[in-house]
């Protein structure tokens, strides 16, 4: 009858304009993103919300663990130690990425961590051998091995995955869908710090909150193995394939897959491309590396409870994640596709460089936690999916095998590097102040470098092989 409304039209409208929202807030942050593509790269989001929600607690107690069990002037040498132990892992790496597919080594070693993990939260409770001995003493094992053990959990499953998804990524698609995982990933972070904050309050439950955290992070291993899964089994095949599957269908012809161990190190050195992106990478972990120690130098001269230092650098995670959170939800995205990939390589160390000058002009612990706060934040948020990006014109042998010794061996002897400065340079805070300066001078001109390759590569359709 005329004045009267349909009745499905009032139950219909409110979803209609429910979705017609969505989709504008989904343009806004990160493109036109839909279909397939917003399914492949929310299921992503999903897998590194786990990842780094996992990492960010374990991050936080290595540090935490080892200063207060072992020292905070031992965190030099035990950053030198695990360069020699990533060699065999990454050895072991590049051999099982010749005889497995990706997921299964996904599911490998996420497998093996999380059996390690459970042995850990376990002597994390002795009442001798974990957190509850409250001596500091270098001969604390407990401390060393369970930092290595962090260390090379995110450095490999963090490669590993990164791998994944840049093997079924096209640049233009990245620009959209980068920006969606990284705010997963920073969500992530930024929640399970939240309730490692929270458990960590009361300093006076140091003993038994340490291994609660770490019990839940290592719980989050599977997690990641089942988002995993889920994406084989709801992807459309073809959505499962990237720049290099184009490439070789246009140019009809397939990259060979090298075999061997040394084969990731040798795309490394006989690549320039290559050997600028791991350029890019030892220049921010070097950098890190000098000012994260001073501030664990300034934490623990004014923490001197084991529970305090513990409760700070929760504190001090949170305030990354929550900054890069932000960033990653109405930043990331919008600065890839305005800016582009070369502006953005160049805007990070630059912005860094501007913050340790302030630091240099009033060097107290709070100028260098905002200076680590921009550091960390930008670098999560900004650098690393930028950074990332930069591996998909290459083929799948510099994807899995070179980025393994960068991002495993090659990060591992960047820390190494950054901690034989602080071991030169101590406290003397003006010495670490200029000699990082001095890098960021180069790290902006090898960005600049490396982004026009990278513009140049795609534009021409190229594959770097």
């Amino acid at each position: 009858m005329p004045g009267q409304v349909a009745p499905g039209f009032l139950f219909f409208t409110p979803l209609t304009m429910q979705k017609v929202m969505a989709n504008k807030i989904i343009r806004a942050l990160w493109g036109n993103l839909h279909g397939e593509e917003l399914k492949k790269y929310a299921i992503l989001a999903l897998g590194f919300f786990f990842l780094i929600g996992s990492w960010w607690p374990l991050k936080t107690l290595k540090d935490s663990i080892f200063i207060n069990t072992v020292g905070p002037q031992y965190l030099p040498y035990v950053k030198i130690l695990s360069v020699s132990l990533f060699f065999p892992i990454v050895l072991l790496y590049s051999r099982l990425v010749d005889m497995y597919n990706k997921e299964k080594l996904i599911y490998f070693f996420l497998g093996v961590y999380t059996v390690l993990g459970l042995v850990f939260v376990y002597f994390l409770h002795h009442p001798s051998i974990g957190v509850a001995n409250a001596v500091t003493d270098p001969k604390r094992l407990l401390g060393w091995a369970f930092y290595v053990f962090c260390e090379s959990y995110i450095d490999l499953i963090m490669t590993l995955y990164w791998s994944f998804v840049n093997d079924i990524t096209t640049p233009e698609s990245a620009k959209k869908g980068y920006g969606l995982i990284i705010f997963g990933s920073q969500l992530g972070g930024f929640l399970f710090t939240l309730l490692g904050t929270l458990l960590s309050h009361d300093a006076s439950q140091y003993t038994s909150s340490v291994p609660l955290i770490a019990f839940i992070s290592v719980l989050m291993f599977i997690m990641i193995a089942g988002t995993v899964w889920l994406l084989t089994r709801v992807l459309r095949t073809s959505g499962l394939k990237g720049y290099e599957d184009h490439v070789q269908a246009t140019e009809q012809k397939q990259t060979p897959a090298a075999v061997g161990f040394f084969d990731g190190l040798k795309f490394l050195v006989t690549h320039p491309y290559v050997m600028g992106i791991f350029g890019l990478v030892f220049f921010q972990e070097v950098v890190s590396t000098v000012m994260g120690f001073q501030m664990s130098l300034l934490a623990k001269s004014t923490y001197i409870e084991p529970g305090l230092v513990n409760k700070f650098l929760f504190d001090y995670g949170l305030a990354v994640q929550g900054i890069s959170c932000v960033f990653a939800l109405i930043g990331t995205s919008v600065f890839h596709r305005w800016f582009g990939i070369r502006t953005s390589l160049i805007a990070y160390p630059f912005s860094i460089g501007l913050f340790i000058i302030w630091y240099l002009l009033s060097p107290t612990l709070w100028t260098i936690v905002y200076v680590m706060l921009i550091a960390k934040a930008l670098g999560y948020a900004l650098n690393q999916p930028t950074k990332e990006a930069l591996y998909i014109p290459t083929s799948r042998n510099i994807k899995y095998k070179s980025k393994a010794w960068i991002e495993m061996f090659g990060k591992r002897f960047s820390k190494a590097s950054g901690s034989v400065v602080n071991g030169m340079v101590g406290q003397a805070l003006t010495l670490a102040g200029g000699f990082t300066i001095g890098l960021i001078a180069l790290w902006i001109g090898l960005a600049a470098v490396i982004g026009k390759i990278f513009n140049k590569t795609v534009e021409e359709n190229k594959l770097i092989d």
